[in-house]
């Protein structure tokens, strides 16, 4: 779970959101795609689902067991649009809260990085 939780943290917490709400929008997003008319945030959700799909894969796959930051780093990279899905309003807030989680990590753990 270690994998997991440092990818959750690097990827930060409108990630989650905007992974939250692709997974929501997936049905209709499939639909879209399979007949053509899919807008750019469905395409955006499906490409944030791939990631995601990835991640699950990489670690249910034991790919690594460790070195979080050099492995794992770039399928968050794949994963981190997800926050473009937000409201605008909400948006905001949540990159706010991803900015305090990450100042909060860097002064409380020593993460060598």
């Amino acid at each position: 779970w270690g994998n997991l939780a440092c990818a959750t943290l690097a990827a930060g917490l409108a990630t989650v959101a905007g992974l939250r709400r692709a997974v929501a929008s997936a049905p209709s997003g499939a639909r879209g795609l399979l007949s053509g008319t899919a807008t750019g945030a469905q395409r955006l959700a499906f490409l944030s689902l791939a990631a995601l799909l990835a991640v699950a894969v990489a670690d249910l796959s034991g790919m690594s067991k460790a070195e979080t930051e050099r492995i794992w780093q770039p399928f968050v990279l794949w994963l981190m649009p997800a926050a473009a899905l937000l409201p605008g309003i909400d948006r905001r807030r949540w990159l706010a809260a991803q900015a305090a989680v990450a100042l909060l990590v860097n002064h409380l753990l020593w993460t060598g990085w």
